[in-house]
């Protein structure tokens, strides 16, 4: 039985979403991925006591399965927490958590106990894996306020922004110049990379030149380099999949981990998102890394070693085949070759005298 959305009258029609998830959450999310975060927002505020993966798929036109990854991009972004059966790992609730620096909503979520997944919220809880935290001292502040290497520095990255600064971009910039020790080049760079791509605001930024810091780029000739590599990868892994679409989180994890982890050139990488297409006619990233895991795990990564690899298999399919046929069409009551298949039946031994009276019965007729 399908079911049914129950609401009251003295809800008010309206939706309330964080000023913080639109400026540091949904610019970075995929466009699907921010219409379930919405969606769910909708039915935790207006009263929404049935609700299960299946109804909401329906209502996207989504896949189940496109749900739950929507959903779990937002427990990464620790926005959710879902409440998951030990036996199977199926989804029986959703946690709704509020996103950083925002005081506790005070609307309650109470959901019956019966239905598949359930919406709640709670103070946000700490991450395991704590992310870099921005600190500057009042000393750095006075201190940098008068250094002209860094005025000069916040003057251009104003001209790149067409803005004046924010307080929380100053403090980013502090960071960045005094406590990882960006040169002036390097700064200007990141946010002329930054704006290039239309991405200026303060987390994406932060984001890139964390990434950068990581690993140990320090110049823009590097950074350059680095951003390069990405694009190309990225960009031909979306046309070979003719996604017109920005990349989501994991679909970026899932490249990264075939270009940088398992070191896969780019033409084997294409080679497996091709196989993928004319395999399950649509583009499947997780089925693309079954292929791309079982070439690593037999050493093959680059397109020549992949075309060797199906020459290999090729000639042991058909060695198999020939000796499966061989077998087949062996004549099982011959010793030699030699015989046909007429040799089979007994042959009747006719005497001298039998020959006769049958040569006079046919001369007679």
């Amino acid at each position: 039985m399908d079911q049914i959305l129950l609401c009251t009258n003295h809800l008010p029609p309206v939706t309330t979403i964080y000023n913080s998830f639109i400026q540091n959450e949904m610019l970075d999310a995929n466009g699907s991925y921010v219409k379930v975060y919405l969606y769910l927002s909708m039915c935790i505020q207006s009263g929404n006591t049935s609700f299960s993966i299946s109804s909401l798929a329906d209502q996207m036109e989504n896949t189940e399965n496109d749900i739950i990854r929507a959903l779990n991009y937002w427990e990464k972004k620790e926005l959710l927490v879902l409440q998951r059966e030990e036996t199977n790992g199926a989804i029986t609730g959703i946690e709704f958590l509020v996103p950083e620096k925002q005081e506790k909503s005070t609307r309650p979520a109470v959901l019956p106990e019966k239905q598949n997944s359930q919406i709640t919220t709670e103070a946000p809880k700490p991450s395991k894996a704590e992310k870099p935290s921005i600190h500057i001292t009042a000393e750095q502040s006075f201190r940098l306020a008068e250094n002209q290497d860094f005025i000069w520095i916040s003057q251009i990255v104003e001209n790149f922004l067409e803005r004046p600064l924010k307080s929380t971009e100053i403090e980013l910039l502090m960071y960045l110049y005094d406590n990882l020790h960006f040169s002036k080049e390097l700064i200007l760079y990141l946010y002329e990379y930054c704006c290039t791509l239309g991405k200026t605001h303060l987390k994406y930024v932060q984001a890139v030149a964390f990434s950068w810091a990581e690993q140990g780029i320090s110049t823009p000739e590097q950074a350059k380099a680095a951003s390069t590599a990405y694009s190309t990868v990225h960009t031909a892994v979306s046309k070979a999949f003719g996604l017109n679409r920005t990349l989501g989180a994991i679909e970026i994890q899932y490249i990264n981990r075939w270009s940088n982890e398992w070191n896969f050139d780019l033409s084997a990488i294409l080679e497996a998102c091709n196989r993928t297409v004319l395999a399950i006619q649509k583009a499947d990233f997780k089925y693309t890394d079954s292929i791309l895991a079982n070439w690593h795990e037999n050493g093959v990564h680059t397109l020549q070693e992949i075309q060797i690899a199906d020459e290999s298999f090729a000639k042991k399919k058909a060695s198999k085949s020939s000796a499966a046929n061989g077998k087949q069409y062996q004549n099982p009551h011959s010793s030699t070759s030699s015989k046909n298949q007429f040799q089979a039946f007994q042959q009747r031994d006719v005497s001298a005298e039998e020959m006769k009276l049958l040569e006079k019965q046919l001369l007679s007729r």
